[in-house]
């Protein structure tokens, strides 16, 4: 019993230093929130690690777990309200007030571990389904508890969601079918380009947002399938090349098609053979030449998707967005699921592994490689639509490589061909781009002009120092190196699929893992 106690406390260790580092920079009722959902993760973890036998067993992991949780939450909020808000240039907060938020926190967290623990001693599928309720109940209940503690991440929430679909795409090509794709940008932007001609009036028409969501979707799968053409014959390095310049080649493409004049292709001939441009027959951009996507100015306002209960979605209501965005999200979650455990995606496995024994099966590794590149641009078809709605206005600038570096970051980073671990992944990158650099970067600027900057007599150290100390322009910095980090700890993912980790490991490697598991059983 022992050896589980201290088990159920390791489990809480990570999570109770992401959950005080967040109570530390956003203070407030913010470890209630993260309580509630560490805490529901730390009881998650508690059962999975060891063999739980019953509900009361798992109940008494699990509020162990709880309790190391709130115990991290608990000091956070104090140190929070008494420390840092004062070396941020903040009003301190009343010792009985941080002692209120931290104590909340710790019963909140106790309470969620020990309930997620006792699911976890169910067996069988009851154990599975009663998961599967309780991060239901959390997914649908999460805006409404983020308005209550006044966190406002909703708004977040939503981005992280919109990535979560790309990286579940990209998971398809690269994780499932081990075809390395530095484009895949491309197709979130011809999903979100074909939504805002399609709905903005660009085009001198306006389709509802629910017919033009799977037509972009469509789109981005036929781009799919023209870009895996071309690549049929190759592999590795090469493969990236040509994926990357078609990554490339697309927001260029975008960015200047602003000057748009087609002439009939067999009089254009004519006219060139016989020296008489007069004879060209133009059919569209005569008088004008037509602006097609508006250029680096971009395409707004795009139309928006309505309902007959909520009406039409508007930029501050962020509720129907976050159930949109969910419900794709779990469209896109089930759909990969199936092919995965279908007979595609088992040719898919077998391509990953080895192509030539693929073939020599009798799989037309054709028809697979491109159904991969199909499937995994029409999930970015669907995040590029929601997207362009989402924001009513699309730009080439947002769908740089950058972009393709971060959602393949997320995949690598969850583990290569395991769909929770990309979720996670994803999750864990766009929460430190989106939510923690931004607040960091205002709690660090709070301290240096409170406390640093006015102690320094030099005004070209000032100006140094108040350019240089931001954590938002070191995110790509911190990404790489996170990256490093993971390849040397930890290559396989932090979830990763059974078959990369034998893989990535050697086979004293695996037997040692398999003695301890057998010795911890």
């Amino acid at each position: 019993m022992s050896n589980k106690i201290i088990q159920a406390i390791k489990s809480s260790g990570i999570l109770g230093a992401i959950a005080s580092l967040t109570v530390l920079l956003f203070g407030g009722w913010s470890g209630t929130v993260i309580g509630w959902l560490m805490g529901t993760a730390a009881g998650f973890m508690s059962g999975q690690n060891q063999n739980v036998y019953s509900p009361r067993m798992g109940a008494r992991i699990g509020s162990l777990a709880g309790l190391g949780l709130g115990v991290w939450l608990l000091v956070a909020s104090v140190v929070e309200g008494v420390l840092i808000r004062p070396f941020s240039g903040q009003s301190a907060v009343a010792l009985p007030t941080t002692l209120l938020y931290g104590i909340c926190s710790l019963m909140i967290a106790i309470l969620t571990a020990t309930l997620m623990g006792a699911l976890q001693g169910l067996q069988g599928e009851r154990q599975r389904l009663a998961t599967l309720v309780t991060l239901a109940f959390i997914l649908i209940l999460f805006p409404f508890i983020d308005i209550q503690a006044q966190t406002g991440w909703i708004a977040t929430v939503v981005q992280i969601q919109i990535f979560i679909m790309l990286a579940l795409g990209l998971n398809i090509t690269v994780g499932f079918a081990g075809l390395l794709d530095l484009g895949y940008a491309a197709f979130f932007a011809i999903g979100a380009y074909t939504t805002a001609l399609l709905s903005s009036g660009q085009l001198n028409i306006a389709w509802n947002f629910w017919v033009v969501l799977p037509i972009a979707a469509g789109v981005a799968a036929i781009a799919g399938v023209i870009l895996g053409i071309p690549t049929l014959r190759l592999r590795g390095d090469y493969l990236a090349i040509v994926t990357l310049g078609f990554g490339e080649i697309i927001p260029v493409a975008f960015r200047n098609l602003t000057a748009i004049r087609i002439d009939e292709p067999v009089s254009k001939i004519v006219a060139a053979v016989l020296g008489k441009p007069e004879l060209v027959l133009c059919l569209v951009g005569c008088d004008r030449p037509f602006n097609l996507t508006g250029g680096e100015a971009g395409i707004n306002p795009i139309g928006r998707p309505s309902l007959p209960i909520i009406g039409t979605f508007s930029t501050g209501n962020y509720f129907p967005w976050y159930y949109l965005i969910l419900l794709l999200v779990v469209f896109a979650y089930f759909m990969i699921s199936r092919l995965r455990d279908s007979r595609l995606g088992r040719a898919w496995n077998a391509m990953r592994e080895d192509e030539l024994a693929a073939s020599a099966m009798g799989i037309n590794l054709v028809k697979t490689k491109l159904s991969a590149f199909a499937m995994g641009a029409t999930f970015s078809g669907f995040a590029g639509a929601f997207y362009a709605a989402y924001i009513s206005a699309i730009f080439p600038s947002v769908f740089d490589f950058s972009v393709s570096v971060i959602i393949l970051c997320m995949v690598i980073l969850g583990g290569l061909g395991n769909m929770t671990g990309v979720i996670l992944g994803a999750i864990i990158i766009m929460s430190a781009d989106r939510l923690y650099l931004p607040q960091l970067a205002q709690v660090l600027k709070g301290f240096l002009n409170t406390f640093v900057l006015p102690r320094i007599a030099i005004p070209q150290l000032q100006d140094f120092l108040a350019t240089s100390l931001d954590p938002i322009q070191m995110r790509l910095f911190l990404f790489g190196l996170t990256l490093v980090v993971m390849m040397i700890v930890r290559p396989e993912g932090l979830i990763p699929d059974k078959i990369h980790q034998a893989e990535l490991h050697s086979e004293g490697e695996a037997s040692n893992e398999s003695l301890a598991d057998a010795r911890s059983q």
